[in-house]
């Protein structure tokens, strides 16, 4: 293995995943599927009449219902090839190129946070053969497979930065810079963003710790630059300086109510979205247009917390069990799936404390993005896409933990050999 290129290993595992996912597309002929949901309303609102906006049942306006980076790039695809079946190839042909290529830089991964790189190997391989989230990571309709990327860059650059307490201005740039376009494809990364910067000002040393809350600063400032486009656009397109979205009201109201349940695939099925959401209920997307979405979320948001107020042991229900079904997600249709998921859940969690044995800094940081990135999740109803973001963390931490149990046995039979030696030698 070390005479093979780190070229050749990406190449191997890019195109053994992108091979096996490509054929899942052709083989359950998903590109037929043509049904938009609210982001696909948007870019090919955007695509065709210039507006950002139109994520409903009917045409509502501008809109902040969506972070605005994927629906720019899902609108310059149907800008060139329309909204057609051959759109929708390339669009899923993408999301599977995006999918192969996470799976492709584990290694690379591994290695820049200071893990096995046979851990990285072992896991780009098993997530490579393992598309146990077929639709997820190859229908492109959300922007859930950069968000990957995007969770792996942020790690390696945040290890990177407590280890070398590299401080200095431009790397405060390049920071601020590498969050705020993250930020633009997934505002729910923020509250990650200012919990990482926190245990930075213990780990850096007594005379960097200025230094370092001077970083901090710059580096916000820079964030606050790159999101305040998407700031004005809001204000004067919706009268409200929405930082994030707008839509965090409407996604309350469809979770928390008398008819809701935890998953968001049942929700669907059972008409709860039919009840609530402006995409499946024209009625809800005319009021919608008649008092403004700001408005029409702050209602929304309103009705969600009084029903909450009202039924706090249902509320307590409703979050341990979008809590159970974000971790532990059960597909009683696909056994191998559910399998899959729960072993790299339980062996994910011990990998992950031989990774702090080993490395306190690599260990924080991905124990903060497990412990964070799902909060907003325990909120709102939970379906397979919305983990799937650190789902390469947990393979990786699975794989640690299998190289760890695969040295200390070959170390243990090593000890075993050398011991029957002994014996026969002296006997």
């Amino acid at each position: 293995m070390g005479r093979v290129s780190p070229l050749t290993i990406f190449a191997f595992l890019f195109l053994l995943g992108f091979a096996i996912r490509a054929a899942g597309v052709i083989a359950m002929h998903q590109y037929r599927d043509l049904a938009r949901y609210e982001l696909e309303r948007v870019a090919i609102s955007l695509a065709s009449t210039h507006v950002f906006g139109n994520p409903y049942a009917l045409p509502t306006g501008p809109t902040a219902h969506v972070s605005p980076g994927y629906p720019l790039l899902l609108a310059a695809l149907f800008r060139i090839f329309g909204t057609g079946v051959h759109a929708e190839i390339i669009k899923q042909g993408i999301a599977c190129a995006v999918t192969a290529f996470q799976y492709a830089i584990l290694p690379a991964v591994a290695r820049a946070l200071t893990i096995d790189i046979r851990a990285g190997l072992l896991a780009g391989f098993i997530g490579a053969i393992a598309p146990v989230k077929l639709q997820t990571q190859t229908m492109g309709d959300w922007e859930t497979t950069i968000i990957g990327i995007i969770l792996m860059l942020l790690a390696v650059l945040t290890v990177g930065l407590w280890k070398r307490q590299d401080f200095s201005v431009r790397h405060a740039i390049f920071m601020g810079l590498c969050w705020g376009i993250s930020l633009l494809f997934c505002s729910a990364l923020l509250s990650l963003f200012f919990v990482l910067m926190l245990p930075g000002i213990f780990l850096a040393s007594r005379t960097n710790r200025a230094s370092y809350v001077g970083f901090c600063l710059v580096e916000t400032a820079v964030v606050a630059v790159c999101l305040s486009p998407w700031v004005i656009r809001n204000y004067y397109a919706l009268g409200s300086p929405i930082v994030t979205r707008s839509n965090v009201g409407i996604e309350l109201r469809v979770s928390n109510n008398d008819v809701a349940g935890p998953n968001e695939h049942f929700n669907f099925l059972n008409g709860v979205y039919h009840i609530y959401h402006p995409l499946q209920n024209p009625t809800e997307a005319l009021k919608v247009r008649a008092m403004g979405e700001v408005a029409y979320n702050k209602e929304a948001k309103q009705e969600a917390m009084s029903w909450i107020h009202s039924h706090p042991a249902r509320f307590v229900q409703l979050t341990m069990g979008r809590l159970f079904w974000f971790w532990l997600y059960y597909d009683g249709e696909h056994m191998g799936k559910t399998v899959f998921l729960y072993l790299t859940r339980l062996l994910g969690a011990i990998g992950l404390v031989y990774v702090f044995r080993k490395d306190l800094i690599t260990g924080l940081v991905l124990s903060l993005i497990l412990l964070i990135f799902p909060l907003p999740n325990y909120l709102v109803h939970v379906g397979l896409r919305h983990s799937f973001p650190i789902d390469w963390l947990l393979i990786l931490t699975t794989a640690v933990a299998l190289i760890h149990w695969r040295d200390e046995s070959s170390g243990r039979l090593h000890v075993s050999s050398e011991f029957q030696r002994s014996l026969i030698e002296t006997s």
